[in-house]
């Protein structure tokens, strides 16, 4: 059964999963809306992913992804031209080998795999209506979160600071969705497992050598692709909210996500660092399952 063509947004598609997730979603007739940070990947994804298009057009839009103007702006772009998304998809990622911070003081690993989704998320919510948000996690994520180190204040290490981001999309998965409970607006994650992308090629190192191993025994792109297509368009999905998906089904991520205090204490932090505005209801003890 074929999924009702929709609008969806990706973040990250220019290269890699997001790349992937665009062409199979235009190649099935469904309209994309590409973000990523470079223009001239961009346009050239872009191109590549129209040609695949059975549908409406692709449309590019440029924003970085770090920088919390940049979500701002990208905001109001799409709220000038469009009036509804139906699905969300927070892919765009990253993994810093070294302790940067962005324009806005916060480590850059942080805020772009966990701070920006959250952000861009909580401007979105009115175009959602009924729609779905969808986050790209790993299985690698981290089993405990310290927030006094919430950004390698204490201690830096690119992979910790990744596992811990990824730990954050999932709480944050959540949390959303429980806050969303009794709405039309759904929340799932997935992992895509290790995949073949050219995500930390060049960077040397540590992470160079993981990036280079994970390109050789990982899955193509493609095949993580498939599972976020399907969270954002299959009707098998309809009001389907709150779930990780590892290999395609829906499975149990680790202890502490399921850890509605330290959800809510990782959103109130995340707040104080965004500023996003449209606030989500804190659900009631009751609704906290």
């Amino acid at each position: 059964m074929n999924a009702t063509p929709r609008r969806i947004l990706v973040t990250g598609a220019s290269s890699g999963i997001g790349l992937a997730t665009a062409r199979q979603l235009a190649a099935t007739g469904h309209e994309v809306v590409m973000v990523s940070r470079e223009t001239s990947r961009g346009t050239q994804a872009l191109s590549s992913v129209a040609a695949d298009a059975t549908g409406p057009g692709p449309s590019f839009l440029p924003a970085d992804l770090s920088s919390q103007a940049s979500i701002r702006d990208l905001s109001v772009r799409l709220h000038d031209r469009f009036s509804s998304v139906d699905a969300l998809v927070n892919n765009a990622g990253t993994a810093a080998t070294r302790r940067e911070l962005t324009v806005d003081g916060i480590e850059l690993t942080f805020a772009t795999n966990h701070l920006a989704p959250f952000l861009l998320t909580h401007l979105l919510l009115d175009l959602l209506h009924g729609g779905r948000v969808v986050g790209t996690t790993s299985e690698s994520h981290a089993g405990r979160l310290d927030f006094d180190n919430l950004q390698g204040e204490r201690g830096y290490n690119f992979f910790s600071a990744y596992s811990r981001s990824k730990l954050a999309n999932i709480l944050f998965t959540y949390e959303l969705a429980r806050r969303l409970a009794g709405t039309a607006i759904t929340a799932n994650c997935f992992t895509p497992g290790p995949s073949a992308t050219n995500f930390g090629r060049g960077t040397g190192g540590a992470m160079g050598l993981m990036s280079a191993a994970v390109r050789l025994i990982g899955g193509s792109p493609q095949r993580g692709a498939r599972i976020a297509v399907r969270l954002a368009t299959s009707p098998e999905l309809d009001g389907a909210s709150g779930l990780y998906f590892f290999h395609g089904k829906p499975a149990r991520s680790k202890a502490i996500t399921y850890d509605p205090v330290i959800a809510a204490r990782l959103w109130a932090v995340s707040e104080e660092l965004t500023n996003p505005g449209r606030q989500i209801t804190q659900p009631s003890k009751e609704a906290i399952k």
